[in-house]
């Protein structure tokens, strides 16, 4: 038996299976392999697993192209390479696609694809250096090894296209992508959109001229969004502006503490795919507060939902997605003063907010589609393949 292309993926994940879909469409022969037997919602980061309730996100993540699970979660190390290993053996795939390095699936990938000279394409989602000197020493020597065997790199941004070559990695290596998510499903008529903006308000108590911001995102440190409480704070002084949470996480009951006595806070909790889009049409604007987002994906959705974004100048969408003045605005993390003086000129001047919701719709549509980042696989599949042959 023989696959054109083997994708090996942690699991099912929301925003990759529109383009699993788009993908098996233009390459007959391409299967996914999943690492982890089902998704349960938890395993996001590998420091932040546990942290967060059981999350559904209400979609059919499994569904229309092939695929399979492998289950090496609760594997030994041998069993993992003897599992991988025969996987290999019996698809004899023409190239290997991978998201990162993070788990030792990717390690044992990464040795078995250079044994059998499979081409290897990585799909990377990183674009910084942080850490102690120790774990910058340790990176460099281990993702120097890593990349050397890697025939062909996909980079979901300009920052990531950076990253690679900062690692040395040859431009005629790179593939440039747009991250995406489905836009599809958050598209509502103009109709819709307005029911579905008072509906929301109408619940929570917002006025129909309020001027609304939303935060979505899980409640961790790394997320900021204690920023957003106190940028809502000094708000207050200007406006009754309101601000509304969405999302579960280690820090929501320390949140709603500080939250006690503070007008026009409401926190609502996770929302799936299927309910989070009324909340972008209830917005006028999104804001990331975060210190750091290897993209922001939350950004893409809102701009589907015609919803600009505020964000920090850590998220992989600044400068690609978010464009200052044009689709959103950006500031220093941490400078709560600069991202409350840019929220002040929305309020002084709604129409701005309006056109910048309506650029990054347009923005989105055009460019951050599944088909175009199944594009970019097939072209970084053809420049691997090419390479090895």
């Amino acid at each position: 038996m023989s696959s054109s292309l083997l994708i090996f993926d942690t699991h099912p994940i929301q925003y990759r299976a529109p383009v699993f879909r788009e993908l098996i469409k233009k390459l007959p022969g391409t299967e996914v392999v999943f690492f982890n037997s089902r998704f349960d919602g938890k395993k996001w980061w590998f420091q932040e697993v546990d942290k967060i309730p059981k999350q559904a996100f209400g979609l059919p993540l499994e569904v229309g192209y092939p695929n399979r699970t492998l289950e090496t979660q609760n594997l030994s190390f041998i069993a993992k390479v003897r599992t991988v290993h025969q996987v290999l053996g019996r698809e004899k795939p023409q190239a290997v696609l991978l998201y990162g390095y993070y788990q030792v699936e990717h390690w044992i990938l990464r040795v078995l694809c250079a044994q059998r000279k499979i081409p290897l394409i990585f799909v990377g989602e990183t674009f910084d250096w942080r850490g102690s000197l120790f774990r910058k020493r340790l990176k460099q020597v281990l993702v120097n090894y890593f990349f050397k065997k890697v025939s062909s790199f996909i980079a979901i941004g300009k920052r990531t296209s950076d990253y690679y070559r900062q690692w040395g990695v040859s431009p005629s290596k790179i593939t440039s992508a747009k991250y995406c998510t489905d836009p599809a499903p958050f598209i509502l008529s103009e109709s819709e959109a307005g029911n579905s903006r008072a509906e929301v308000r109408k619940n929570l108590g917002i006025p129909s001229d309020a001027f609304l911001l939303l935060f979505v995102g899980r409640l961790f440190d790394r997320k900021r969004p204690q920023d957003l409480l106190e940028i809502h704070l000094s708000l207050q002084k200007q406006a009754p502006v309101h601000t509304v949470f969405v999302g579960n996480g280690e820090l929501s009951e320390e949140l709603q503490s500080k939250a006690t006595g503070i007008p026009n806070l409401h926190f609502v909790g996770f929302k799936n795919q299927n309910e989070i889009k009324s909340f972008y049409y209830a917005a006028d604007l999104l804001v990331v507060p975060s210190e750091f987002e290897t993209w922001g994906l939350v950004v893409n959705e809102a701009f589907s939902c015609q919803l600009p974004a505020l964000v920090t100048d850590q998220c992989g969408v600044a400068g690609d997605l978010v464009l200052s003045g044009q689709t959103g605005d950006i500031y220093p993390v941490g400078d709560l003063q600069a991202a409350t003086e840019k929220i002040t000129q929305l309020l002084k001047d709604r129409s701005i907010a309006k056109r910048w919701g309506m650029n990054a719709r347009a923005l989105v549509l055009k460019n951050y589609q599944p088909e175009q980042f199944a594009n970019s696989i097939l072209k970084a599949f053809e420049r691997a393949t090419l390479v090895e042959a």
